[in-house]
């Protein structure tokens, strides 16, 4: 979400969106000199900026104001999923290298953390990633069942879920969001539903389902949440349900 405009990154119609949500109005964003190949996320920068995580291409892509486009990446990434910004640097989530990779503002890696394996800081094929207004960032680890805990410096703060069908349990979680509150909203593609956990990890409730309805989810994978409102990519029902948060729940 940037201001008013709910950005969206549309990996089949190799597109990425600008949605004026409450009018149901959009507005193709462009990458000056090179068609999209499978965006995957987006996320703002500064000064107007956008990066987009471009996996077809293997690169991330930095979108001016103005159109401009410059690659981020070259060389280092291989499928970058995932997206997220700290003050200057900008974290990739990269699956097949099972790492997130951090770039400075000149687009050169600075650091990276995980690798692959179930252990402590470990993380197996991780999807998305989010910054928590406590500098905090909360990495999706699907094939660990997890949400993983960062600080920025890439040190492992600790994680939480489980494979199975309970409450806060995961079947194939894709991707992560956090309010201003600290609470943690998780996309699970296998049960369709959002996840949603109190800044500590514990389980609070789970929104949605499986279906075509109001409210209902199928395959459900990347989430935002900003003013009051929860958005949520519902992929295999091609539309973006906003659900309003009233009070402590969706």
């Amino acid at each position: 979400v940037a201001g008013d405009r709910l950005l969206v990154a549309d990996p089949d119609g190799r597109r990425v969106l600008a949605i004026d949500w409450r009018k149901n109005a959009l507005a193709p964003i462009a990458c000056a000199g090179r068609p999209w190949q499978m965006p995957m996320a987006v996320t703002p920068g500064r000064n107007g900026s956008l990066y987009v995580a471009d996996a077809g291409a293997h690169l991330v892509l930095r979108v001016s104001a103005s159109g401009e486009c410059a690659p981020i990446g070259a060389g280092t990434l291989e499928r970058p999923t995932g997206l997220a910004t700290i003050d200057d640097r900008l974290y990739v989530v990269d699956p097949p290298n099972h790492v997130v990779i951090v770039f400075g503002p000149d687009g050169r890696e600075v650091l990276r953390f995980g690798g692959r394996g179930d252990g402590v800081g470990a993380l197996n094929f991780p999807t998305g990633i989010a910054a928590a207004s406590d500098r905090t960032l909360l990495v999706v680890d699907p094939l660990n069942f997890r949400i993983s805990r960062f600080g920025a410096d890439g040190g492992h703060l600790g994680s939480f879920g489980e494979p199975g069908d309970g409450g806060g349990a995961f079947g194939r979680p894709k991707a992560v969001a956090v309010d201003a509150d600290g609470r943690i909203y998780v996309t699970d593609a296998q049960h369709d539903v959002v996840v949603v956990f109190d800044r500590s990890g514990a389980f609070d409730l789970a929104v949605g389902g499986s279906g075509a309805g109001p409210g209902q989810l199928s395959l459900p994978a990347g989430v935002a949440v900003a003013d009051g409102f929860l958005f949520v990519a519902d992929s295999y029902n091609h539309r973006v349900q906003v659900f309003e948060l009233l009070g402590s729940e969706p």
